[in-house]
């Protein structure tokens, strides 16, 4: 074969070689998933389908559970299209303040959403879409939450055993949001204890608009004897709104007020032993993804009283969590609580002699535990 002949059918082979892999490629992308009454699919920008179950997309995060894979959290910037098996309720901005709860076969297509109820199409931006959640869902699946435990405990010389607990479960629907939040703490040096405190809260909110909520009932139960809290239950109310909401990030802000009331563990002769006070609150929360792997939670809130019950108070918590295989995550948390005016503790001794005592203003904690989400 002469050299000429040798180049004209390399540049066949090529050609062909080209023109078939361009109608794969061409095939793959005009794929469409066949018509499926069990599963929902989902198309990543990859060109990738996965097929499982839609749980619920709030916050520019799209839930999704396959079999294979387990619970998925996809950014929507990564997600291509979207094609429900069944009914789905979504919430869309209508204008900068107000929404509305549309019903339909959800097809998400690029920028094009689709509801589709019969022979009637209804056909939105996506930018628009705020929230996604299955119209025909079992109660579990707008479920979620997280469980950490830390444990330090030394023999020998120094006998110590430190145990905290932090727990969160969510409610989440297209127009609603409800989170529960638990923490406990539990020391002991030898014989001694040295810190036992737990803190129970919880709300729900109720989505005015794309952004603006209100937090129309938020409910707390605090007990910590060491800075003389018996029991300290409280309720309040406020309006919230949303900074920032991306694939990546979510900030959001309140601001309202309540009503607390506290039972002191102990108090000098002559004083009430409980106080009670109307309270203005204000509050943000961050939850940033740094990576894939690495997330950071922020979470602060603060109240301002009147002086017998502390004048002002504040709880924070800063999270890093790392995400060690599947369902389990390492946390490195930092909480800080602070009670401006603390009560004076009054105690007696074996011989009777009565001792006073301030507790200090500020509890500073470091924990690293391992979480498992759900």
């Amino acid at each position: 074969m002469s050299r000429l002949s040798k180049t004209l059918f390399a540049l066949v082979v090529s050609t062909s070689i080209s023109v078939s892999v361009s109608a794969d490629k061409e095939a793959w992308s005009n794929f469409a998933p066949p018509e499926d009454k069990k599963f929902d699919w989902i198309q990543l920008n990859s060109g990738e389908w996965l097929k499982g179950k839609i749980k619920v997309m709030y916050n520019y995060t799209l839930e999704f559970d396959s079999d294979e894979l387990d619970l998925l959290e996809l950014d929507m910037d990564d997600v291509k299209q979207i094609r429900s098996s069944g009914v789905q309720r979504i919430m869309v901005e209508k204008r900068r303040r107000d929404v509305e709860i549309l019903r339909g076969k959800l097809v998400v297509d690029g920028e094009t959403v689709k509801l589709i109820n019969g022979e009637d199409v209804q056909e939105i931006n996506r930018h628009r879409l705020v929230s996604i959640a299955g119209g025909a869902q079992r109660e579990r699946d707008q479920w979620s939450g997280s469980f950490s435990v830390g444990l330090t405990a030394r023999g020998g010389n120094t006998e110590t055993t430190d145990v905290t607990s932090m727990a969160n479960i969510k409610r989440r629907t297209a127009m609603t949001r409800m989170s529960i939040d638990y923490i406990a703490n539990y020391s002991k040096a030898k014989d001694t204890q040295t810190a036992k405190n737990q803190r129970l809260n919880g709300y729900f909110d109720w989505f005015l608009t794309g952004r603006l909520y209100w937090k129309i009932l938020g409910a707390e139960y605090y007990h910590d004897p060491f800075v003389n809290i018996e029991s300290q239950y409280s309720i309040f109310s406020s309006l919230g709104y949303d900074l920032a909401r991306t694939s990546k990030t979510e900030w959001t802000a309140n601001a309202g007020g309540g009503y607390q009331e506290t039972k002191f563990d102990s108090v000098q002769v002559g004083n009430d032993d409980q106080s009670n006070s109307g309270f203005a609150t204000i509050g943000t929360r961050l939850d940033h993804e740094i990576s894939g792997d690495l997330d950071f939670l922020y979470d602060y809130s603060a109240r301002f009283l009147n002086a017998s019950s502390g004048e002002y108070t504040h709880h924070m918590v800063a999270t890093l969590s790392y995400e060690l295989i599947a369902d389990l995550d390492l946390d490195v948390s930092f909480i800080w609580d602070r009670i401006g005016n603390p009560t004076p503790i009054e105690s007696t001794d074996d011989s009777g002699v009565v001792t006073v005592s301030v507790p200090e203003q500020d509890d500073y904690q470091i924990v690293v535990g391992v979480a498992y989400d759900f």
